[in-house]
Formats: C-alpha cells, structure tokens, sequence
C-alpha cells in the first residue's frame, strides 16, 4: 500500500501546482505518518541514470517525487566538465554526482568517489552496478587532514543520509570508519591529472582541503564545496577559514544561480555550495 501512495504521489507532483508544495507535504504528512517506511523504488532520472532510492530520506525523497536534486549544481557540472576528464567526488552518497559525473566525462574519463557510511556505499555501488559505468572507483574512505581512523554519527529519526558527520557525537549510531588525506590516496593511487572535486562532507570540508594541499598545487583543479555555517556539525569560521585557505591558493569563489551559472553575488542564499577556480 506504501509503494502504491508513493507512485500517487509522484504522479501529483509532476503538475506545477503540487511540486511547489512538495515541503509542505514531507512536512505535515509524510514525516509525521512515518508514509513512506521501508519504501524503496528504482526511477531513471535525467540522462538515463538509474537510481534504486529510500523514499522515506530526504535527499532520495526529492528524487524520487521530484526527479532531481541540487538541479542548479547538477546543471553546473554539465556547463564544466568535459570528455576524459578526472573527477574526484568526496562525500558520495548514493552516486547522484558520481553517475552524473561519469555519463558526462565518458567511458575514458575517470571518476573516484568515496563514501566512509556502510549503508550510503552499499547503495552507491548497486547505483553504480545498475548503470553498467566502467569509468568509476568507489573507496569506503572519508577523507579529512590525516590517516587512521575515526567515529561518525547518524540518527535514524533524521531521515537525512546526508547528515552522517563526525561532528555529531550526541547521535546514537556510531560507525568506526577508516579516514585519508587526498594527497596521500593520490600517493598510492597515482593519477596524472584532476581537473573538478566536488566536496560535501558534513562540516569536515577545510580538514579534507588541508589534507590536498600537493593535489591543489599540482593540479590545481576546480571546486564544489558545500560550506555548512552557524550550526551543529560547522563552527562559526568554518566559512572563513575555507575562503581564505583557498584564497592562499589563488583560488576565487563563484556563487551558482538557479540556472547552474556562475555569478558574482548571491542569488539564492539558501544555497550553501560554492564553486572555487
């Protein structure tokens, strides 16, 4: 019954009219009904990519009734990358970037992707193995400013795979899970070029930048960074501190408007993902 309110919905939410009141939906109806409990479905969204989604967490709730998710990012790295290039996807998820990324870089690009969560990377590589992509390394890493090891947190109530962190420590769910820095994968794992890294790491996004200063360097490579500010998993300069790391670096900001151009001031601040060049 479950699987059958869900397609309903998807249905509605195709006409303009109930699209803009998606939030006001997940917000009275479908988090207080628990609607869409052990829910899954398998879509194909835009450039044929398959997903197998949880429909009741938040990121893969707006795919499935939406068909998209970060659209204007998305639109982004169509407008950027090109055939062959090298794309370094940190904080994977489910492979929405990743699958994007490597239908657009073509079968002799290259894309490595690294999600430290069990259960995010289990669904990234069914994700990946539904799309039949040759083109894409997965590692069960984080990636921050040292190797070794270390906790992150999730809370079930959240609904939201995308906020595991290591900063959430007052959450029940602890995961133990192995961490590098970006320069020392590169180390091992040797590559003769980076051309786009696309960072969202829950809060942890200057540790993993300090931890690729020789990749930064060599190859100077463009930037999706999400910049979390003023709250539970992101301190107070971590905005700060970003900017000007990376200033050192010569890099420049870029805010992205709702069509996946660049700009010069910010069109829409409840974006929190910046482009750096």
């Amino acid at each position: 019954m479950r699987k059958i309110i869900a397609k309903l919905f998807r249905f509605l939410f195709k006409t303009s009219f109930f699209k803009v009141r998606f939030f006001g939906f997940h917000k009275r109806i479908f988090v207080p009904l628990n609607l869409f409990k052990n829910v899954t479905q398998q879509v194909t969204i835009k450039n044929n990519i398959t997903l197998q989604l949880s429909v009741n967490d938040w990121i893969q709730k707006n795919i499935y009734f939406l068909g998209e998710y970060e659209q204007s990012e998305l639109t982004l790295l169509e407008k950027t990358l090109n055939n062959n290039d090298v794309f370094i996807d940190l904080g994977a998820n489910i492979g929405l970037y990743t699958l994007n990324a490597a239908h657009l870089i073509g079968e002799n690009g290259t894309v490595i992707c690294f999600e430290p969560f069990s259960k995010n990377f289990k669904t990234l590589n069914k994700n990946i193995a539904l799309n039949n992509f040759s083109n894409i390394t997965t590692e069960n890493l984080a990636v921050g400013d040292s190797n070794g090891f270390l906790n992150i947190y999730y809370d079930d109530k959240e609904l939201n795979l995308g906020m595991v962190s290591a900063h959430l420590t007052k959450y029940s769910h602890r995961e133990k899970i192995e961490i590098t820095t970006l320069d020392s994968y590169f180390e091992t794992n040797p590559i003769t070029t980076v051309n786009f890294i696309k960072i969202d790491i829950e809060g942890n996004e200057y540790q993993a930048l300090t931890g690729m200063r020789k990749t930064l360097e060599k190859h100077h490579p463009k930037l999706l960074i999400e910049i979390l500010e003023n709250n539970e998993v992101s301190d107070i300069d971590n905005k700060e501190k970003i900017i000007t790391f990376l200033k050192n670096y010569g890099y420049k900001k870029h805010y992205i408007d709702d069509s996946g151009n660049l700009s010069e001031i910010n069109q829409n601040p409840n974006r929190m993902n910046y482009l750096f060049t």
